[in-house]
């Protein structure tokens, strides 16, 4: 129990596929969620029996905000909807997200991958399906959005008044919500356990940056993540997650050295996984690239070639 009126059904690990934590705000109509899960069965009935042990029911959710149209938050969406018709609260920019899941794809930046080219060990990467591989994992499903949220916005939860802070970088769309009045502050994959994968069409490292250092601003008390157990020394959470995402900056600067590299070597230097040099390491290359380019450190040559400046 958080704050009196906050209880959590917390995974017991941290580490992809894991489902994300689900929040359960009550008030009086109802109860209200933030998030829902994997779109596993056992996920859907685990929650279930979470509201069950509250003294509620699926019929007293009429409301679901989500943090951002992965499968780990939003999967279970489907079985949801089967039972209830909930307002669902979404940022501009994951409603279409949500709406038609293969759109996914791009905001995962899986084109990057493509740069890898192909061969008999790696087929042709021009079918890889981000869904398909959430499918026995961590299953994704739609859902059309009741109402939409953006930065700034105010949301009542019970006694509870969250400030919508747009925190883009996982995810185009991705949002925090914090109280000001309780210091709560809802981090969703931004800060947590581990760090989170971001991508250029999602954000990128400027966009995760940035919005780090709108949450350092916050007074918040209490970081309640999607993974992972509740934070009590919230501006040190987000200071590591900053000083994680810098360090790859450091060490990408470090490994070009004095000789220019292409991109797909670049990314093996860093990332000696083979999987790893299909998602995430080309997108969190791309991302750091960007902002590298943007402040004048390194340099794309016209033969591909990326040095420092």
């Amino acid at each position: 129990m958080i704050s009196g009126e906050i209880k959590v059904m917390r995974e017991e690990s941290h580490m992809w596929p894991a489902s994300a934590n689900v929040f359960l705000v009550r008030d009086r109509d109802g109860a209200i969620l933030i998030d829902v899960g994997c779109g596993k069965e056992e996920k859907f009935n685990t929650l279930k029996n979470f509201l069950n042990n509250e003294g509620l029911s699926l019929r007293d959710v009429h409301t679901i905000v989500i943090s951002h149209a992965h499968p780990d938050h939003m999967g279970a969406m489907g079985f949801l909807l089967q039972e209830i018709s909930p307002r669902i609260y979404l940022h501009d920019f994951e409603i279409p997200l949500a709406a038609d899941p293969q759109l996914l794809n791009q905001t995962f930046d899986y084109n990057l991958a493509k740069r890898r080219g192909s061969s008999e060990s790696n087929p042709s990467l021009e079918n890889i399906n981000v869904l398909d591989y959430f499918a026995g994992l961590c299953p994704m499903s739609s859902s059309h959005a009741t109402n939409a949220m953006t930065d700034g916005d105010t949301l009542c939860m019970g006694k509870f008044r969250f400030h919508v802070i747009h925190t883009p970088g996982h995810a185009p769309g991705h949002v925090s919500l914090f109280d000001p009045d309780s210091g709560v502050l809802f981090t969703g994959d931004v800060v947590g356990k581990v760090v989170a994968w971001y991508s250029p069409s999602s954000g990128g490292a400027i966009g995760y940056l940035n919005g780090l250092e709108r949450l350092a601003k916050l007074n918040a008390r209490i970081i309640l993540p999607s993974h992972g157990e509740n934070i009590v020394m919230a501006r040190e959470a987000i200071e590591r997650t900053k000083a994680h995402i810098l360090q790859l900056e450091s060490l990408i600067l470090q490994t070009l050295g004095d000789r220019p590299l292409s991109f797909m070597d670049l990314c093996g230097k860093l990332y000696p996984k083979p999987t790893v040099q299909l998602f995430p390491g080309p997108q969190l290359l791309e991302s750091h690239l960007i902002k590298l380019e943007q402040e004048g450190k390194v340099i794309r040559q016209e033969d591909g070639l990326i040095r420092k400046r």
